[in-house]
């Protein structure tokens, strides 16, 4: 294969991911759509884990979870406050780290911002 071979099946591959992951149903494979949703890599998803992994054990230790100390957890992988909401959707509606999650609703004192109104009633969906 030459360079505009490898180029276009590359392009097609790319193309073909990409509807293979439009395909898939974000209530029955949250996790699995979010990565793919975030061009994520098994290192970017751990680093994701591993954020949660550190609150839950902080909660375990009954350390209170702000939402400002939590939300620059993940901006240190470049994961904005938007995107965050489907991350936290996406965890919460897999039943991972759910804890967490209900935590960081928690933090915004009853007023957490529309998309986690189903967290905070305890709804999975």
């Amino acid at each position: 294969m030459n360079n505009h071979e490898i180029e276009d099946a590359i392009r097609k591959l790319r193309y073909q991911i990409k509807i293979l992951g439009e395909a898939i149903d974000f209530r029955q494979k949250p996790i699995e759509s979010l990565i793919l949703e975030m061009d994520w890599d098994e290192g970017d998803i751990s680093k994701v884990h591993d954020v949660f992994e550190k609150w839950d054990n902080a909660l375990h230790k009954k350390v209170k979870l702000t939402s400002g100390a939590f939300e620059n957890d993940f901006k240190a992988l470049n994961i904005d406050y938007q995107t965050l909401k489907s991350v936290i959707l996406a965890f919460y509606r897999n039943g991972q780290w759910m804890e967490v999650c209900k935590a960081y609703v928690d933090s915004f004192n009853g007023s957490p911002p529309l998309e986690y109104h189903r967290i905070m009633r305890g709804e999975m969906d």
